[in-house]
């Protein structure tokens, strides 16, 4: 089973990911309103005196032969993420696969030390590129820097509260990680470690962007959103569709029916985030629901009045009911039926 490095929801989401991986702890959603105000490093982080003697301590120790000893219990029988190529040069090639490498030993942090973490990559590099010295070189090159940059980034201040309301914030957040890579990495390992991150979190800021402005209708909403996807590269585009149809068709879907709208805008709608296919099938499902809410209401209803008849014995009433029932409905929908019984009875709205 493979571990795979997902793709922040917006550059916040994935420096928190960063940060917490190098904690070890748990998310927990800030509730406060106003944004951080400085850079201070959160309490618990080591130091960088002691990340970088972690770093150098690692390149001595010789626990490892492979990397792949004796592995944390969250790692057990998991094949590592990523992989290191070589060109005919015998270079490194870089790429994106590397930092997942990288990422899937740090994910264990909390369970191991960082000096033993650090020391089971670098095993990891020397066994795998065994055969080019070279490219084992640059590849450890490349970890101390990371590594290091995984420090600086952990001391930037998070955003407080909910970071789709700040969208400023986030813009300089951005600012100040792209500043902090350039210390620390080449441009070339940069686009590649953090290419496809970046192009994500400029589409999620610019969507979040429409979908925040008042002075767009539900419909404009959905054919910018549309736009804006279409400017991902395809297996990007592809990876977050699903998801960003299934949220904004959600969202302008409750605007519309909270606006009241008329029935060829949510129509419009729909064909512009899910195509005219999809559209047709909503429509169909949309009139499947609206016959169905006809047929339990109306059973609903008399089935009330069965009840609260003082002249029926409760065999009766139960009689008269399972008669309606096996008329009315199938026996799969029967099933559904108790349930909307059980919901009416307690008062709950379907």
């Amino acid at each position: 089973m493979q571990r795979k490095i997902a793709i922040g929801v917006s550059v916040t989401l994935a420096v928190i990911a960063v940060i917490l991986l190098w904690l070890a702890r748990s998310p927990d959603d800030a509730k406060t309103e106003a944004p951080a105000a400085a850079v201070t490093a959160p309490q618990g982080l080591p130091s960088a005196q002691e990340v970088a003697a972690a770093i150098e301590k690692s390149k001595t120790d010789t626990r490892f032969k492979t990397g792949r000893e004796n592995m944390p219990k969250s790692l057990s029988d998991t094949e590592v993420d990523g992989a290191l190529e070589v060109d005919k040069n015998g270079n490194l090639i870089i790429s994106q696969s590397i930092r997942q490498t990288f990422d899937y030993f740090l994910s264990a942090i909390g369970e191991e030390d960082l000096t033993t973490i650090i020391a089971r990559i670098r095993a990891y590099i020397r066994h795998k590129l065994a055969d080019h010295p070279q490219a084992a070189k640059q590849a450890e090159q490349i970890l101390d820097s990371y590594l290091a940059y995984r420090d600086a980034l952990g001391r930037i201040a998070q955003i407080q509260g909910d970071p789709a309301k700040n969208m400023a914030a986030i813009r300089q957040q951005k600012e100040q990680i792209a500043a902090l890579r350039t210390q620390y990495m080449s441009r070339e390992v940069i686009d590649a470690f953090f290419g496809d991150e970046d192009t994500y979190d400029r589409y999620t800021m610019a969507r979040i962007e429409v979908m925040q402005d008042k002075s767009l209708s539900a419909t404009e909403k959905a054919k910018r959103t549309a736009e804006l996807l279409n400017t991902l590269p395809p297996h990007l585009k592809e990876s977050v569709q699903t998801l960003n149809k299934y949220q904004e068709l959600t969202t302008l879907t409750d605007d519309w029916k909270a606006r009241g709208g008329k029935p060829e805008e949510l129509r419009t709608i729909r064909e512009q985030i899910v195509g005219v296919e999809a559209t047709e099938r909503l429509e169909a499902l949309d009139q499947e629901r609206a016959e169905w809410d006809k047929r339990i209401n109306t059973y609903l209803q008399t089935r009330e009045g069965i009840l609260k008849n003082p002249a029926l014995s409760d065999a009766e009433r139960q009689r008269q009911l399972n008669e309606i029932k096996n008329k009315d409905f199938t026996e799969q929908e029967r099933v559904r039926v108790g349930a909307f019984e059980t919901m009416h009875d307690e008062g709950v709205k379907p």
